[in-house]
């Protein structure tokens, strides 16, 4: 839920678009335009849906003649627009700004002002290295500079996988990224282990794709899709 939040703002946020054709819903930023998530519960196509005029419930109807009730939280969705703003278009048609929140979503917000004040975009953020970082912008420290380095490494990373084209089912719905110990949850979807088993100690057991409780918080390995991955990777790494 999101606390203190009035009614009369909610389509400020988000918006729903339901598509008959794949029996799905999107929830949409209606800042961004951005995807925060895909709802498919319904079996057949979905034919209506509906906010609640006073909570963030959200109802759709489908010709499956059910009728399911979500429930959307601001946590969950700050995460989802956060990883989408944080790879839209990709890293290197960042602005300054868009760097500096970069900077502060890693802890890094101590060097904000440096960054402004060498004019430091998505372009230069990608082409910075530990000798730019100590002669161009003066940053003393070692460990600090180790600190940027790997974690623009690590930014080029979830860029080049989004560029490589991972089948949607390899990636794991909470982190976004490629999984390695994938797990099935009561709910029938596949989360990566280690997220799925964080999610379910802080959202008490709430299915991250369809917010309903989870029957059971007991999680079983997806071999068959764990075998999948690793084969594709020795493919795409070859």
């Amino acid at each position: 839920m999101w606390p203190g939040l009035p009614s009369q703002n909610l389509d400020c946020f988000f918006y729903p678009s339901f598509r008959s054709v794949d029996k799905s819903v999107m929830i949409y930023d209606t800042n961004t335009q951005n995807v925060l998530h895909t709802l498919t519960q319904h079996t057949r196509y979905v034919t209506t849906c509906a906010f609640a005029p006073s909570t963030l419930l959200l109802a759709t109807g489908s010709m499956d003649k059910t009728v399911n009730i979500w429930q959307f939280d601001l946590e969950t969705v700050s995460q989802a627009r956060s990883t989408e703003d944080q790879l839209k278009q990709f890293t290197e048609d960042w602005s300054e700004e868009d760097v500096s929140i970069w900077l502060c979503e890693q802890g890094l917000q101590d060097l904000v002002g440096i960054f402004k004040m060498n004019n430091i975009d998505g372009k230069e953020l990608l082409n910075l290295t530990k000798e730019s970082l100590a002669d161009d912008l003066k940053i003393e420290s070692l460990g600090l500079r180790s600190k940027v380095v790997r974690k623009i490494e690590e930014l080029k990373t979830k860029m080049n996988s989004l560029s490589s084209g991972i089948p949607d089912e390899f990636i794991c719905p909470i982190t976004r990224e490629l999984m390695k110990e994938p797990v099935i949850a009561s709910d029938g979807y596949s989360y990566e282990k280690e997220a799925i088993e964080n999610w379910i100690s802080k959202k008490k057991r709430t299915s991250p794709m369809t917010n309903l409780v989870l029957t059971s918080v007991v999680l079983t390995p997806n071999r068959t899709l764990k075998m999948a991955i690793n084969r594709w990777l020795e493919t795409h790494q070859k």
